[in-house]
């Protein structure tokens, strides 16, 4: 069976609950930003439509590609919204496009090549049942690069509470695995329009003014690490921009003290000396794991 004919399957059993989503009010907000990934894409979408309990408006945001993902997504799927961007938007600003797209008081993100795992919507909100305004869980990386699979957070053991300090020592977590009220994203302004990082600056900021919830170690997302991916680097030099984006971040954080800026200088100039031996984050992350870096 193809991966389309798998989709048209998982599409079908779910065409009965398109009036639901269209007849009561949508709380829940997927936004999943794509360029050219089409059937990464529509299997991203049937993630979202296996959840249990919940039914979720899923906003497609369509960067310019030039590979039909839009027509097959709605096709497959005509309960969705597909929002059209000219092609240089990036990950940042096109998940904006869709929030701004979208009419749920919770967002959600996953990434067009990852995937929900089950019950991800329902542990997600259970967090936030808890009182938090931003949850998050584990992410599972399989490694499609010859490297071995691993979580996000390692050993999907996640800091909860105020997570600013954690993050300003690495970003252990991904927007796919992520959860947060509407008015919380607002009140931070989003993501930042940068071709890399975006995320990490976005949790950041996140933490400078919210704890965070944690869902447990049990992974709710599936992320695939492959040579078309982002965290893959074709570019080595976006990992001094993501410093960079970071340490203009730092100076204008009243949080932020002269030990975590002088952590990221250092940073930079570690990381410009060593990166021709990465080819992909995770290997920059273990790098500095064994340089106790972090």
């Amino acid at each position: 069976m193809t991966t389309t004919e798998s989709v048209k399957l998982q599409a079908g059993a779910s065409l009965s609950r398109i009036k639901n989503i269209l007849d009561e009010p949508v709380k829940i907000s997927c936004i999943i930003p794509t360029r050219n990934r089409c059937h990464m894409t529509l299997e991203a979408i049937a993630s979202v439509w296996r959840q249990q309990l919940y039914d979720v408006e899923i906003t497609v945001v369509d960067d310019g590609s030039t590979d039909n993902t839009a027509d097959e997504a709605l096709a497959l799927f005509p309960g969705i919204t597909v929002v059209k961007l000219d092609g240089i938007a990036g990950p940042g600003q096109a998940r904006n496009a869709g929030v701004n797209a979208s009419s749920g008081d919770i967002l959600m993100f996953l990434d067009s090549d990852d995937l929900w795992l089950d019950n991800h919507v329902a542990r997600l909100v259970n967090v936030l049942n808890r009182g938090y305004n931003v949850a998050y869980g584990v992410a599972r990386t399989r490694h499609e690069l010859g490297g071995a699979d691993f979580l996000i957070p390692e050993n999907g053991a996640g800091p909860e509470g105020d997570c600013f300090d954690a993050l300003l020592r690495w970003c252990f977590l991904v927007p796919s695995a992520m959860a947060l009220k509407r008015e919380t994203f607002e009140k931070v302004g989003g993501f930042a329009s940068l071709s890399c990082g975006e995320d990490w600056i976005f949790f950041i900021r996140l933490a400078a003014q919210f704890p965070f919830g944690f869902a447990g170690p049990e992974p709710i997302t599936l992320r695939r690490l492959h040579p078309g991916s982002l965290c893959f680097l074709s570019d080595k030099k976006k990992l001094l921009a993501i410093i960079s984006q970071v340490l203009s971040i730092l100076e204008n954080e009243p949080r932020a003290t002269a030990a975590h800026y002088s952590h990221f200088k250092m940073l930079h100039n570690w990381t410009a000396d060593n990166m021709a031996q990465w080819s992909s984050v995770q290997d920059w992350y273990l790098s500095m794991l064994q340089e106790k870096i972090i």
